[in-house]
């Protein structure tokens, strides 16, 4: 709903639409190799993480686990700076950033209230918006914060080596198969990895309408607001 949302705002708000310059790489497939390495070094960090090698969390909690996450993405930050290239490859906009921000949240609240609406036991939104925005979700909010950043990354560069349809099926692919490891790690039953495919077919979807964009600052708003609703319980 939410993006089809966007889609019906872009149609009709022109600020919202992208304004994609030509792609700026003279060679897309080394770009592509920098982005598997700066992948393959956010997997080996996670595995550190995952050891409780990096910053312990003690009272500060929200705070830590947020830098923590920082710490595990940081990769493609790196390749950014390294490259020597605009965020605006990373589809991070550099204008009209209120009006993004703003366009997200009203679509993220008209999910949220989608979704309460159609559940069984009718949670109270107030209660649950509430909730959402607590400070001791600070490190979810930075982590998914972090994923559109790299889904963003790696489908600019598979779309200049590989073309737009190839490149989401191989990136959606890819964003499933990363919660792998931590269903591994978690022992998670073999028949839960068949959601997996759900999940790829979700996440095309997300990432055509966010190509359209060329902007994660909206979409982040509305994959929060999402991920966080598997844990309401109110």
């Amino acid at each position: 709903m939410a993006l089809t949302g966007w889609l019906v705002l872009a149609r009709y708000v022109t600020a919202l639409r992208s304004n994609r310059e030509p792609c700026p790489f003279q060679h897309p497939w080394r770009e592509v190799g920098w982005a598997i390495a700066a992948c393959v070094a956010v997997l080996i960090v996670g595995q550190v993480y995952q050891r409780g090698w990096l910053l312990p969390t003690g009272n500060f909690r929200p705070v830590a686990e947020s830098l923590n996450h920082c710490i595990i993405f940081s990769p493609f930050f790196f390749l950014l700076f390294f490259r020597k290239q605009p965020l605006t490859t990373a589809w991070i906009p550099d204008n009209r950033i209120a009006l993004r921000l703003a366009t997200g949240i009203g679509l993220a609240l008209a999910a949220i209230t989608v979704y309460l609406i159609v559940r069984p036991d009718n949670p109270p939104i107030f209660a649950v918006l509430l909730s959402i925005i607590h400070p001791k979700n600070l490190p979810m909010a930075v982590q998914v914060l972090l994923e559109d950043v790299a889904i963003a990354i790696l489908l600019v560069r598979f779309r200049a080596a590989i073309g737009l349809h190839a490149s989401v099926l191989l990136v959606a692919c890819l964003f499933a198969a990363g919660h792998i490891p931590a269903m591994l790690t978690e022992s998670t039953p073999w028949s839960e990895f068949a959601h997996l495919i759900l999940d790829a077919g979700i996440a095309a979807a997300a990432i055509t309408v966010l190509y359209r964009s060329a902007d994660i600052s909206w979409f982040w708003c509305v994959h929060y607001a999402m991920d966080m609703m598997q844990f309401q319980t109110i």
